[in-house]
């Protein structure tokens, strides 16, 4: 049985009136279909920037992830943010971000420069802008170089935000370090509402 909220709403249909506002106050590219992936990544995303809380989405190529990620950065800019919901950086820092795209080749010194390069830039910021850095293709460094075995202290130790997207799970002790978001395949809901988004906007 579904869990009643006060009301007689469900905890699904409370969740998705949410997403549903929160997504009204970001503003999206024409064609950019508002479909649950999205929805769901973004709030994650944003939720977890400005709380300093690591986020690791999981999920198929095509599934909104690094698209979430952009939109998060291209709207949250402080005062200069088009949407005045996000000009309030008591509540919506603007955020710097820095990229780093991983690669079977990764190094533990790689990721180190990364972050110690956003947790500088932190520390001279002001007021109202948070570092985040972004990892992409979180799941090709090879695992037995350990190379990523250097998250798990800037995971424990959340300085930055931080935003890792891969393609499949990473192991136990990094997940367990974030907030994790896995994203199943599309559904048919999904793809008809996303080609009608792509055609009609």
């Amino acid at each position: 049985d579904k869990e009643q909220l006060p009301g007689d709403e469900s905890f699904s249909e409370s969740l998705n009136a949410e997403l549903n506002g929160f997504i009204s106050y970001v503003e999206l590219p024409a064609g950019i279909a508002k479909i649950q992936a999205l929805k769901e990544n973004l709030f994650a995303t944003i939720v977890c920037t400005v709380t300093h809380t690591p986020l690791i989405i999981v999920g198929a190529p095509g599934s909104s992830k690094t698209l979430s990620f952009n939109l998060t950065i291209s709207n949250l800019k402080g005062q200069e943010s088009k949407k005045e919901k996000f000009r309030n950086t008591d509540i919506f820092p603007s955020l710097d971000p820095h990229y780093y795209q991983c690669s079977r080749r990764t190094t533990s010194n790689e990721i180190k420069t990364v972050f110690s390069r956003a947790i500088n830039r932190q520390r001279s910021n002001f007021k109202g802008i948070h570092s985040v850095v972004f990892m992409d293709e979180a799941g090709l460094p090879e695992e037995s170089h350990e190379s990523l075995k250097v998250l798990h202290y800037y995971l424990d130790n959340a300085e930055v935000s931080f935003v890792a997207i891969t393609n499949h799970m990473l192991d136990a002790a990094k997940m367990n370090r974030a907030v994790s978001l896995y994203r199943p395949e599309a559904s048919e809901e999904d793809l008809k509402f996303l080609a009608e988004g792509c055609l009609c906007n």
